[in-house]
């Protein structure tokens, strides 16, 4: 997946070296609000954070280890999603992603979930996608939720966020699933 419209107004891409200066600029005038549940923003504190995170997810592609791409709503990079890694023996993903503020609620992250899980399903023939949210992002859980996904349980205390454990919960996806 190099780029993918999703419809109209969203595009998925993959993040290139010169996108680090936006990137970074979108993570920094979010990361209040992206702190709330995810740890990433308070170790991204220059562009060449940015710029470093997407060389990583570059080489991750090139060796079909995970990929993250951009959002682009309207021309206007918003967000990220991305596949955090591929289990070909069991043929199964996680999805994560972010979005920032000022682009919730309009069906942005939907769609663009939507578009991963496809991919994963028919692109790459995954069988199974998951998606963990925190526990207490009603927000970023009613995503899977609206996709179909199946609750799959609780993991406790399974990342850290400003210096304390936080549970997540397990959305899981079977391809057959998907097809109906």
């Amino acid at each position: 997946m190099l780029y993918n419209w999703v419809n109209q107004d969203i595009m998925l891409s993959l993040l290139e070296e010169n996108h680090a200066q936006t990137l970074f600029d979108l993570v920094k005038e979010n990361k209040a609000y992206l702190s709330n549940w995810l740890s990433f923003p308070s170790i991204t504190n220059n562009v060449e954070d940015s710029k470093s995170f997407i060389q990583k997810s570059l080489f991750r592609f090139v060796n079909k280890e995970g990929f993250w791409v951009g959002i682009w709503y309207k021309d206007t990079l918003v967000g990220s999603i991305g596949f955090l890694y591929f289990d070909w023996k069991v043929k199964k993903t996680e999805i994560g992603y972010w979005l920032g503020e000022a682009y919730t609620n309009k069906g942005i992250m939907t769609n663009a979930c939507a578009a991963m899980v496809s991919y994963a399903f028919e692109e790459l023939e995954l069988n199974k996608v998951e998606i963990k949210t925190a526990v207490k992002n009603m927000k970023s859980a009613a995503i899977p939720k609206r996709l179909g996904f199946q609750h799959e349980g609780t993991i406790r205390a399974d990342e850290v966020i400003r210096d304390s454990f936080h549970d997540r919960e397990v959305y899981g996806l079977l391809k057959t699933e998907w097809a109906k």
